[in-house]
């Protein structure tokens, strides 16, 4: 369990020490065997990284807020989410679905990811997490016809 925990602190902590992420800190432990992590990246807002080292499981919470469930929005993050494993995806940023476990979820119009993992591979892990939300920030919501959303909920310059 402890080993968990600080080989996913020191990834993330490494990000951190890099100047990658900024205002970053280990929140108040939510419950036994759990960590929430939370910094500032690509937007105003921080983010949030739940680790549940019982379940073995980093989530990704609340990474884009506003979106209603069954939406359009949210079926084309999900399938996005999907083609992250497929091998069209350069081997580099592909998700490796072989490792890791991938799901999605909807709470009041707010995705959230979970990267289900196994015993040894936390780091690995806490690094699939950030390269993730940098591939929906980049690629999904940049590429994608998100552009207003970006706007309206990150704050991103029109231009």
């Amino acid at each position: 369990m402890q080993e968990t925990v600080k080989a996913v602190s020191a990834e993330l902590q490494n990000y951190a020490d890099r100047g990658i992420f900024q205002n970053f800190s280990l929140a108040e432990q939510a419950s036994i065997g759990s960590m929430n992590y939370r910094f500032h990246w690509l937007a105003e807002m921080p983010f949030n990284l739940r680790l549940n080292v019982q379940k073995l499981e980093i989530e990704i919470k609340d990474v884009l807020p506003a979106v209603p469930f069954r939406s359009k929005m949210d079926k084309e993050f999900r399938s996005f989410l999907q083609q992250r494993s497929s091998e069209s995806i350069p081997s580099h940023r592909r998700l490796d679905n072989q490792r890791f476990t991938f799901s999605c979820k909807n709470r009041q119009e707010k995705l959230s990811i979970s990267i289900g993992f196994q015993s040894g591979d936390g780091g690995e892990a806490a690094k699939t997490a950030v390269n993730l939300i940098h591939e929906i920030f980049n690629n999904f919501l940049l590429e994608g016809p998100y552009q207003n959303y970006m706007v309206e909920f990150f704050n991103v310059p029109e231009e």
